[in-house]
């Protein structure tokens, strides 16, 4: 779910005219470790993009004291790597 807003005189201060806040919420499907996809939920966008939700995953960036096993550490790198890009 998306919500796009358009401002003609700019948003944030910056040359966007356009921004989106986005919701997702992915539980585990088997045999896919997620029920969304970081492409689906973490689109390529040329504007300012928000994305809130529930992804149910662990990953050392979010809690670095947390000890995480390997399977946790693998399926959340592909949205880490998705959101950091």
């Amino acid at each position: 779910m998306a919500l796009d807003a358009f401002m003609p005189q700019g948003c944030f201060h910056l040359n966007f005219s356009h921004f989106r806040i986005g919701n997702s919420y992915a539980r585990p499907l088997p045999p896919a470790p997620q029920s969304i996809s970081p492409e689906s939920s973490l689109l390529e966008v040329d504007y300012p993009y928000l994305v809130a939700g529930g992804y149910n995953i662990r990953n050392s960036a979010t809690d670095p004291s947390r000890l995480l096993s390997f399977k946790e550490e693998s399926e959340s790198a592909s949205y880490f790597e998705r959101a950091s890009d």
